[in-house]
């Protein structure tokens, strides 16, 4: 141990430094490799029953998109239950949640030398450090006492990087290489480390302790509804409801009530007072869904409830006072509706006082290695089988593809890809291969677009938001076809596949889909599939 003397110094400097959190947590797991000759290392942050990476060495990639249910993973429970070292026997029954996780190699590897270092602060649990190797002798000549080094170390490390983050996130200091742990942890989390979604995690933080209205702006299925769900979170109102409001699947008839409220005798069928979701979010945020699709006559009433503070149920003259943060969604060009007449210029505005705009998953690098991570992790136990593998063909056929359905769409592709390789095989360890994803191999044919960001200081934040989301829409369209000829086209052939992969069930298709069963009737109706 004293030969690695001169490392574990190093490593106790770097604890007190101005490095990254990442940096750190890297070197101190490559000076773990060096030392112990293992296989694979990881640096875990524990929190809400979940371990989730924040660092790994010679494990795959999608590693660090997984979250690891310690319910679900007998080793990671029993090294959180422990309080001190463990050394898993080599031909221990347990699972372990890395087999098949080693890059590089053709065969399934499975770990047979285990080791884990729960992570203590005064006593309670921060996370852990796991060392694996495949020869089963390798960590016999190290002593607990120099394992209790490791975790020491590690610990200070992490309750470190953790109150570092505590501090800066109290004193406002917006940092792009913070490690928000805090946040992912957390079953609903934005996954990415990608530069395009650290600066969408840093306007979240600007913005989030505030009361400002915010437009979420980006194409579906990227995850406005996550991007909402965050800024309630990170702000003060999150001991108060969030309130989830879909504008698109408000019948005209009913939308007035659901958004104010109405009392006993307003219409027929109002049989007692109820109260709409401005008073269900007072003290707290209402999510505004889908707002490019409100009719004319809400947008009106709605902007005399955010001017004014207060509004009135249907059938009722007195007014109430509401405090709501308000927090709209679209994946509209908003200006060109305001400019075709469809949204009122004063409402748009007033929603946009902050307006925040989440890229599409192909503007985000190898995020999606780490979605395929989370989602394979969280589908092996829905399909309650030990493991979902992803080949090496597989992760650079993820990385090629466009996800013009973007994170939404990756999910189902997962999903799918894994009920096929369950079809073919016994074992309850799969490898997802690429023939287990239904993807043209077909060369793209829709031009990408990118977003520029040109606005000078003198436009302001809205007019850089307005030119990403126009650049966004801004598809040139499938060779000698009309843009509206081919959405429509490919809207029908991907709908109908849904469709009937769901035995014609409208629901199921809807929720594969991650869309209302009325809007889904509808637009099947419009598209002639009804």
């Amino acid at each position: 141990m004293d030969k690695y003397k001169q490392e574990w110094i190093q490593v106790a400097l770097d604890i007190t430094s101005g490095i990254s959190e990442q940096d750190r947590f890297v070197r101190l797991l490559a000076t773990v490799r060096n030392m112990l000759k293992c296989d694979a290392s990881a640096l875990l942050i524990y929190q809400d029953q979940h371990f989730t990476p924040l660092a790994t060495n010679g494990l795959s990639d999608d590693v660090m998109g997984r979250r690891f249910d310690i319910e679900q993973h007998p080793r990671l429970e029993a090294i959180a239950r422990a309080g001190d070292v463990v050394r898993f026997p080599s031909d221990s029954d347990l699972p372990d949640p890395y087999d098949g996780l080693i890059p590089n190699h053709e065969d399934e590897l499975k770990v047979h030398a285990c080791i884990g270092l729960p992570l203590l602060q005064d006593d309670r649990l921060i996370g852990a450090v796991t060392i694996d190797a495949f020869d089963p002798m390798q960590f016999s000549r190290f002593s607990d006492h120099e394992l209790r080094l490791i975790s020491a170390l590690a610990a200070s490390s992490l309750h470190t990087a953790l109150l570092m983050e505590r501090l800066e996130r109290n004193a406002g200091v917006n940092h792009s290489d913070m490690s928000q742990a805090h946040t992912r942890a957390t079953q609903q989390e934005i996954i990415g480390q990608s530069d395009a979604m650290i600066e969408l995690k840093n306007q979240i933080s600007a913005v989030a302790n505030t009361d400002l209205s915010v437009l979420v702006m980006g194409e579906t299925g990227v995850g406005k509804e996550l991007v909402a769900q965050a800024i309630h979170a990170q702000s003060q109102r999150n001991e108060e409801a969030l309130v989830y409001l879909n504008c698109a699947a408000l019948p005209e008839s009913v939308a007035e009530s659901e958004l104010f409220g109405h009392i006993k005798g307003a219409f027929t069928g109002a049989i007692s007072n109820r109260k709409g979701k401005f008073e269900l979010a007072n003290k707290g945020t209402l999510f505004l869904d889908e707002i490019g699709e409100l009719s004319l006559g809400l947008q009106a009433k709605l902007l005399r409830a955010l001017q004014y503070g207060d509004i009135q149920r249907v059938g009722d003259d007195s007014h109430i006072k509401v405090d709501v943060r308000i927090v709209a969604a679209t994946n509209r060009i908003m200006h060109e509706e305001v400019k075709t007449g469809q949204f009122r210029a004063d409402l748009y505005h007033r929603l946009s006082v902050f307006p925040i705009f989440v890229p599409p998953l192909r503007k985000r690098d190898k995020d999606v290695i780490l979605l395929a991570g989370f989602f394979a992790e969280r589908c092996q136990h829905k399909l309650n089988i030990a493991s979902i593998n992803l080949s090496a063909p597989v992760l650079a056929l993820l990385l090629q593809s466009r996800w013009l359905g973007n994170v939404r769409e990756l999910e189902h592709a997962i999903n799918r890809a894994a009920v096929l390789a369950r079809a073919e095989s016994n074992s309850a360890h799969l490898t997802l291969q690429p023939h287990h994803f239904q993807m043209s191999n077909e060369p793209d044919r829709l031009l990408d677009i990118d977003t520029h960001l040109n606005a000078s200081s003198s436009n302001g934040q809205q007019s850089h938001s307005d030119n990403d989301l126009t650049n966004l829409h801004n598809f040139e369209h499938l060779q000698d076809l009309e843009l509206k000829r081919a959405t429509e086209q490919f809207q029908t052939q991907f709908i109908q596949h849904a469709y009937l992969e769901n035995e014609q069930n409208l629901s199921a298709t809807a929720k594969q889909l991650g869309l209302n069963p009325g809007n889904l009737h509808r637009l099947m109706k419009r598209l002639g599939l009804k």
